[in-house]
């Protein structure tokens, strides 16, 4: 693939960089899943985690000169091998640190914070916001997609060499962080439409988090902006979240604007069906909107049962003319049409039962209201401009996620079932994960994924190109103190020969700044004749024409705050 030197350069920087023990230096290392100041809310918490991982989970105590910690981490007794609660962890998209007694260091028992060396390294996927999701003892739903192990209020480990001001922020409950980052997109050519070939912007996003009465209420406040220097649609403003949470025993309420994900597959989310997606973002729909949201959850015996009332519906965002990644004509998204009488005031209604059993885990769930997908309807300007205007109909949807950790092996599935674009429909995305564990007696990690993609509407799938698709992918993981990995693969239509390339890759750069590598490269499909603006639309066997000219490298550099 022609961006592949770049992966080689970003990768292979890590050579110079501080590397922690490989496999067989002494001193194996604990797993650290969050600190807390209550001691109830770490044991809480340590009770989920074991449940969720089937293994043993402890609380243990530090404390400085200033306060008392609780830090919920894997037993060193537990049956299971380091890489193995690694894996189960990843798995369930669970938050962790690893930490690891240097020789010489004392016991953690017997230390204070100043007198213990520890080496540290960033969770894998996402990570938990210490006193939010993990008082309520339950997995957080908000995906991250960049995390930061620096950024103080995010995870306060009392190993991490915090400053008194990070101190003082954890002291009176409150934190607030800041990052900014820089992006520049490259594309191969210039756009159909005569497009720039070079796409610069700026972003920026505020996390404040307060919490009080004993930690049993708090409020999340996390707005976002993006400033594009070609697309004044890829230009907005949006609060991911601004909520408030009260956690009870054994519910949790929250109020406000929410984040809420759902999905277990690596290459398209079916059944995440809550938030709107921000498509001005990222093609790849894993950047979400802030959903105004009442969300109550139950946890019992038999699993945890979530009701959702969703007060307003968010309108998804699209390119503009001057921006990349469109659709060809481009899309008017600020002249919707709903089907709902309420258009974007309708109440939309959801719940979901999610529970454990073993290595299985599952969630199956109901919604009802706007779907958050659009259909694209022709529209002629007056002055007989063709463009497209997205119309909002109101589905029923029904749908399944489930994840089995058996060994080094993940197998997935996400299914729904879906009324309201004509006839029901099913579709469903089903995947395997091998991990190999230290390759080539490296302490790098190498995992295999396989997922199949299906939607019984064959061809007639106007709203997606997953329909009959195959994906393969390769995720490599260093292991090393900059939390070096990337993820390569290839979405395949098995009737059509389209293809999609992607490419994402990450490191941090010490200790405030990370640097993110992304890409995509898009064949098999023809390229739209000149004046054919309904070719990419009515051509089933070339759903992604407007994309063809539309390959792109991406840099992103972010500073944390």
């Amino acid at each position: 693939m022609k961006y592949g030197l770049a992966v080689v350069l970003l990768l292979g920087a890590s050579a110079n960089y501080a590397q922690a023990p490989g496999p067989g230096a002494e001193g194996v290392g604990n797993l650290v899943f969050g600190s807390f100041q209550n001691p109830h809310n770490a044991q809480k918490w340590a009770e989920r985690v074991s449940y969720l991982l089937d293994t043993s989970i402890e609380v243990e105590q530090l404390h400085n000169a200033q306060r008392v910690w609780y830090r919920v981490v894997s037993s060193v007794d537990s049956t299971m091998t380091l890489s193995a609660v690694k894996r189960a962890a990843d798995a369930h998209k669970l938050a962790y640190w690893r930490w690891m007694e240097l020789p010489g260091s004392v016991n953690v028992a017997d230390t204070t914070l100043a007198e213990k060396t520890e080496l540290v390294e960033p969770p894998s996927s996402e990570y938990l916001l210490a006193g939010r999701d993990a008082l309520a003892g339950r997995q957080a739903e908000q995906d991250v997609r960049h995390p930061s192990p620096s950024r103080p209020g995010e995870l306060a480990l009392p190993g991490d060499a915090m400053s008194a001001t990070r101190q003082a922020n954890t002291t009176d409950n409150s934190q607030l962080d800041f990052d900014l980052g820089l992006q520049t997109r490259t594309y191969r050519l210039d756009g159909f439409n005569g497009q720039s070939r070079f796409q610069p912007s700026l972003s920026g996003r505020l996390d404040y988090y307060r919490s009080w009465d004993d930690e049993r209420q708090a409020l999340t406040f996390a707005p976002y902006f993006r400033y594009d220097v070609e697309d004044s649609q890829r230009t907005h403003f949006d609060v991911r979240e601004l909520f408030w949470s009260k956690v009870g025993t054994d519910w949790d309420l929250h109020v406000g604007v929410k984040q809420v994900f759902w999905g277990v597959t690596e290459f398209h989310h079916l059944v995440d069906v809550l938030n709107q997606t921000d498509l001005v973002e990222n093609i790849d729909g894993e950047d979400k909107l802030g959903q105004p949201m009442v969300h109550l959850s139950l946890v019992r015996d038999w699993g945890i049962l979530d009701i959702f009332a969703l007060t307003g519906f968010r309108e998804r965002t699209f390119p503009g003319q001057d921006g990349r990644l469109r659709t060809i004509p481009w899309v008017d998204g600020d002249h919707p049409i709903y089907e709902s009488g309420a258009k974007n005031k309708r109440v939309d209604g959801a719940i979901r039962w999610s529970h454990n059993i073993g290595p299985f885990e599952f969630g199956v769930y109901h919604f009802t209201g706007t779907s958050r997908e659009p259909q694209l309807v022709p529209w002629v300007l007056p002055s007989g401009e063709m463009m497209l205007r997205p119309r909002y109909p109101v589905i029923d949807q029904t749908g399944l996620e489930a994840l089995a950790v058996l060994g080094d092996w993940a197998v997935k599935i996400e299914a729904i079932t879906r009324s309201g674009y004509g006839p029901r429909y099913v579709a469903f995305n089903l995947g395997f994960e091998k991990t190999l564990v230290g390759i080539m007696d490296s302490r790098a990690d190498l995992g295999l994924v396989v997922e199949y993609m299906f939607d019984d509407r064959d061809e007639q799938a106007f709203n997606t190109v997953f329909e009959h698709d195959l994906a393969f992918g390769a995720r490599w993981s260093m292991n090393d103190v900059a939390d070096t990995q990337a993820l390569l693969g290839v979405i395949w239509d098995v009737k059509t020969e389209e293809t999609i390339f992607t490419m994402e890759a990450s490191r941090r750069l010490g200790d405030t700044w990370t640097l993110l590598l992304e890409g995509r490269v898009f064949g098999g499909a023809d390229e739209p004749e000149s004046g054919a603006v309904m070719q990419s639309l009515i051509d089933i066997d070339n759903k992604t024409a407007s994309l063809q000219r539309d390959d792109f490298i991406q840099l992103e550099l972010t500073r944390y705050f």
